[in-house]
């Protein structure tokens, strides 16, 4: 399933794999997908699935809901800690949300396990690169 929703105003496809159409089936409640942008000693994306609602998610349907959140970990600057269960703030963002908001996140189930990831395309890099040169 391929769909798109809006986050902060900027169009995000969403795409699900046959086994997480299959998986989200047989919920009894929604998933929330939280798509997190790291900044701090490194850049970094990871996806993280969870069972509690969050007021900025948008529903994709009735059983998926996705957010978009700019982080940063204060006392943790490896992928283990993060990875690990550290605990992320939001970070600041100067130039807007929309403007670092991914073009597509795609999710997965395998070997029970949620999986996802998100990317952008070359116009999203190319309109950053013209933000910092005006900065």
């Amino acid at each position: 399933m391929n769909t798109i929703i809006q986050l902060y105003g900027k169009p995000v496809r969403v795409e699900l794999s046959a086994g997480a159409e299959r998986a989200l089936a047989k919920r009894s409640t929604p998933l929330f997908v939280e798509v997190q942008l790291i900044f701090g000693c490194m850049i970094a994306k990871r996806v993280w699935f969870r069972d509690e609602a969050n007021n900025d998610a948008v529903p994709v349907n009735s059983k998926l809901n996705v957010w978009f959140r700019p982080a940063r970990y204060d006392k943790a600057c490896s992928f283990d800690d993060i990875d690990g269960g550290a605990v992320a703030s939001d970070y600041p963002m100067v130039a807007g949300r929309k403007s670092f908001v991914p073009d597509v996140v795609r999710i997965d189930y395998q070997a029970g396990k949620w999986v996802g990831d998100f990317t952008y395309s070359m116009d999203v890099f190319r309109a950053q690169g013209a933000l910092l040169d005006q900065a």
